[in-house]
């Protein structure tokens, strides 16, 4: 017989004993050591082989093949990340009496951090709340924004 079955046999010789021993023993605390007593052996019989191969020539390569990392996934959930950072300036906007502004934020990851570059911020539609009216928009959106994130105020451009 070659060692694959001789293995094999082994481990089914250690699981039909230990289902033999739950059979015959009652329940109780002998009957729960002697089945991890048979756990124990049966993780010594399927290790067993390990002992005569040297992993250290085990080529893993023609296990799992290239590993290759989707570009386009990557920079889809990139784009999602920004989209929600732009919403969530949005809602803090509309907080603070700013409605109806959009933001378009301009940066690139790296190393899985964002560095935003420019922030645009489109008032065409901005509807002012009656206690918003007498104040520097410009100055109140670009502090909103600043403490969103970490940008200067000339990274930031407003258009109508």
């Amino acid at each position: 017989m070659s060692e694959i079955s001789n293995w094999i046999l082994q481990i089914t010789g250690i699981v039909l004993c230990g289902v033999l021993v739950e059979v015959l023993l009652p329940k109780g605390k002998l009957n729960k050591i002697l089945k991890t007593i048979l756990a124990l052996f049966i993780v010594m019989v399927i290790i067993a082989p390990l002992k005569n191969s040297d992993i250290a020539k085990l080529n893993f390569s023609n296990i799992f093949g290239e590993l290759n990392i989707d570009k386009s996934f990557v920079e889809r959930r990139e784009g999602e990340k920004i989209e929600m950072l732009e919403q969530t300036i949005e809602d803090s906007l509309a907080k603070n009496g700013y409605m109806d502004t959009k933001v378009n934020i301009v940066g690139e990851f790296c190393d899985e951090k964002l560095n935003i570059e420019t922030v645009f911020v489109d008032l065409t539609g901005l509807v002012l709340l009656s206690d918003s009216l007498n104040i520097n928009k410009y100055t109140n959106i670009v502090a909103v924004i600043k403490n969103l994130i970490n940008i200067s105020e000339e990274n930031v451009i407003f258009y109508e």
